[in-house]
């Protein structure tokens, strides 16, 4: 499932009410981003399906679930945090794998200071290549405080988006059918698409638009 967690946590060690939950697209090029809030972990499916399109779905078990039982697929370990993105200032989310937030973690690590609460860090990320030859570099980029106008603008938009509702766990009965379609889970038929894991690329994130809660973490809103 997907669940709140601590900076040291990150890597296996241990939206607004008024606005719509945008997430940061990790397209080829250069993102600064100053994190807000605590981190959510999770076990996520990303599958491909013949059509072309991803599919996915936030597991309770990642070894026990009907999916990697009767597919063979694994889930990937995610994480997912609040941030706001410099290139036009909105608070967005940012989803990825342990490679870009074992930087985070480095960091914290290093410090002692959580990079999501009030005096915390902008994160430079580095996007090279698509598909197989994707290539993701996360790296600090400075020390930063929130300023009273950033303070402002996330209370104007009801506070941070709340990953734990956006990244639901969907129960061991309907996973297949979220993935696959019914008529896969009728059939009881192998499933041919390919995962994210499987093709060892960065899947895109999903669209998603619920209704968000204030998530607090040292913040003042």
């Amino acid at each position: 499932m997907s669940s709140t967690i601590e900076w040291k946590d990150v890597g296996g060690d241990g939206k607004g009410k008024s606005g719509k939950s945008d997430f940061l697209r990790l397209s080829a090029g250069t993102h600064v981003v100053r994190l807000l809030g605590p981190p959510v972990a999770m076990n996520k499916f990303m599958v491909q399906g013949e059509d072309g399109r991803w599919r996915s779905a936030v597991c309770e078990d990642a070894e026990n679930n009907p999916v990697t039982k009767n597919h063979g697929i694994n889930p990937s370990e995610r994480y997912a945090i609040n941030v706001i993105d410099r290139s036009d200032g909105e608070l967005k989310i940012l989803e990825g794998g342990v490679s870009v937030f074992n930087e985070f973690k480095k960091y914290y690590t290093m410090t002692g200071i959580n990079p999501g609460a009030s005096i915390g860090a902008d994160f430079k990320i580095v996007v090279t290549g698509a598909g197989r030859s994707k290539k993701i570099v996360t790296d600090f980029d400075r020390k930063n405080n929130l300023t009273e106008d950033e303070i402002a603008y996330v209370k104007g938009r009801g506070g941070l988006n709340k990953l734990e509702d956006i990244f639901k766990v969907t129960p061991n009965d309907q996973l297949e059918a979220k993935l696959f379609g019914e008529d896969v889970v009728a059939s009881g038929s192998s499933s041919p698409q390919k995962s994210s894991a499987d093709l060892d690329i960065e899947a895109p994130t999903s669209n998603i638009d619920p209704n968000t809660e204030e998530v607090g973490d040292d913040l003042p809103f």
